[in-house]
């Protein structure tokens, strides 16, 4: 039985049984890759941040330690249904942006050591209660006026007096489909100032997960959103024979064909070529194999060339100090001792065993027929005579 596996897109697609379908700001086969920049209709001219610290108290969610890992599941599914449902009630004040989480903390409440999910499955008891308290940035756009400080003063007091009129008609929160939540005596936690960048802005519109990656660039007559993926900017990764993608860990490269090639490089530089290695890896062998046999084939060569003389002449040594020349003649080393005659040698002329004197040697001495070895001048016999000898060796040449 053949088991299929379920295919998980990320980021809120959905699987249609051939791929999956990602949401807007998203893309990849599981939508695991955010856009590398957003372009927003802003004008940078005129155009003015401002921001105000506001601290609620939501009573319908656990507080759970895997709420304090900003790349946690848990932490960012929290953060996304938390501004969803705080838009509800911020949206409303004119120039509202966004907002964004500073700090999660644990509160005590009623329901203390109430049971808890832990991310490996284990149920335990919180460490002070079940409620918590959310510490977040509001963001708001203004224009540049003579009132700005007015103008503070009112969007901070409309921002109040929303909350308070939520949490007064909030009913039903036994469950957590929406955010119940207590407004504090005073929520305000920093009043309204203005932003010195646009980057709070931009990191407002980058989807969850993905805003410390967001940055607003100022080279056009608007606002624009990029990343270090974004091509032609002043913070643009390299990956020369890859692509920038932004992940949930930040922009990265990733190589293509790594089944094909070598990275050298932690961005896609110098790529080598796998089958290009092992052609050389191959050659460079067949070349060594080539190169030795060589090598060997001329060993052998000289070593045959050099052994007939080494040979013959040990012979000739070793078997009394005669030998067979081809012209039918012996030859013999006269420093080799014989044991059948008397003397160091001489000629022996005619047959039958008798002896004449040698003649005597010319006034200029000729060269020797043969000199064995750089011996001394051999004795030149006659075959028949010389006969006697046991098996005589071949002259070496």
């Amino acid at each position: 039985m053949i088991t299929v596996l379920a295919v998980v897109c990320q980021n809120g697609g959905t699987y249609n049984s051939a791929k999956c379908i990602c949401l807007s700001d998203f893309y990849g086969p599981l939508c695991e890759f955010s856009r590398d920049s957003i372009t927003t209709e802003l004008p940078i001219e005129g155009t003015i941040l401002v921001n105000a610290e506001v601290v609620v108290t939501i009573t319908n969610f656990d507080y759970t330690e895997e709420l304090q890992d900003r790349r946690s599941e848990a932490y960012e599914s929290f953060a996304r249904h938390f501004q969803q449902e705080m838009a509800k009630i911020y949206g409303s004040v004119p120039g509202y942006e966004g907002m964004k989480i500073l700090r999660i903390r644990p509160v005590a409440s009623s329901r203390r050591g109430a049971r808890v999910r832990r991310a490996r499955g284990a149920s335990v008891s919180s460490p002070v209660g079940a409620s918590l308290s959310v510490d977040h940035k509001v963001i708001f756009r203004t224009t540049a006026s003579p009132n700005l400080t007015e103008e503070f003063q009112n969007k901070t007091q409309e921002l109040v007096q929303k909350l308070r009129e939520i949490a007064d008609s909030q009913s039903n929160c036994e469950n957590n489909f929406i955010v119940c939540f207590r407004v504090p005596p005073s929520p305000i936690i920093k009043n309204m100032t203005k932003s010195t960048s646009f980057d709070a802005l931009c990191q407002q519109r980058a989807p969850v997960g993905y805003q410390d990656y967001y940055y607003a660039l100022n080279t056009s007559s608007t606002i624009r959103c990029v990343t270090n993926c974004t091509a032609n900017t002043p913070g643009t990764i390299d990956c020369h024979h890859g692509e920038c993608r932004v992940t949930r860990a930040g922009p990265q490269c990733f190589c293509p064909d790594e089944s094909l090639y070598w990275y050298t490089g932690t961005q896609c530089s110098g790529r080598v070529s796998k089958v290009a290695a092992g052609l050389w890896g191959v050659a460079t062998v067949v070349l060594a194999c080539i190169t030795f046999a060589v090598l060997l084939v001329i060993r052998r060569k000289r070593r045959k060339r050099n052994t007939p003389a080494t040979v013959e002449a040990s012979r000739y040594k070793n078997e009394g100090g005669t030998c067979m020349a081809s012209d039918g003649f012996v030859l013999n080393n006269s420093n080799t001792t014989n044991p059948g005659r008397e003397g160091s040698g001489g000629q022996h002329w005619g047959g039958g065993g008798t002896t004449a004197a040698p003649p005597a040697p010319p006034l200029t001495p000729s060269p020797p027929t043969h000199v064995p070895n750089r011996r001394q001048p051999t004795e030149l016999h006659s075959f028949a005579v010389t006969g006697q000898h046991r098996h005589p060796g071949v002259c070496p040449q």
